[in-house]
């Protein structure tokens, strides 16, 4: 047994989110997406951020795909953390969104680390259910991309 395990409480996760959801030196945006990560498991958070980015990377680049796995994202019958952050950031051009999630995936990253190495408290999670709560949305596979993907990334 670790010193820290023996001797610590257990720490939460959320108090880094938290913190950040209510700091006014944080970009509004920025605020939300950490707000609406509070509770969600660390790995949970962290793999569906990692998987949104790589999804509006490939849109942003042009890569054949990237929509279709935007649609199975946005419509799939899981809790709605991924459409609450999609949404969240949706229409402040795609430069920005992917920016912002890069940012909450090193706040989740460092989150996930800690709660592999530490005692932490147990999340509470914001969802009570683990399908979705209300309509899902269906989306043709090659939707139009609105004014804010106009840019490409490198």
């Amino acid at each position: 047994m670790t010193f820290a395990q023996e001797h610590l409480e257990p720490i939460d996760l959320d108090i880094v989110l938290t913190d950040a959801s209510t700091d006014a030196a944080i970009r509004p945006e920025r605020r939300a997406i950490a707000a609406l990560s509070i509770g969600v498991g660390a790995n949970d958070a962290f793999y569906s951020v990692l998987e949104l980015e790589d999804v509006l990377s490939s849109i942003a680049k042009g890569i054949p795909g990237g929509r279709a796995r935007l649609s199975t994202v946005l419509g799939n019958r899981c809790d709605d953390y991924q459409r609450a952050i999609y949404y969240a950031l949706a229409g402040r051009g795609a430069a920005a969104m992917i920016e912002d999630l890069v940012w909450l995936l090193e706040v989740l990253g460092a989150r996930g680390t800690v709660d592999a190495d530490h005692p932490v408290k147990a999340p509470i999670s914001p969802y009570v259910s683990s399908q979705a709560d209300g309509p899902v949305g269906v989306f043709p596979e090659e939707f139009a991309l609105g004014p804010s993907w106009q840019t490409k990334l490198d």
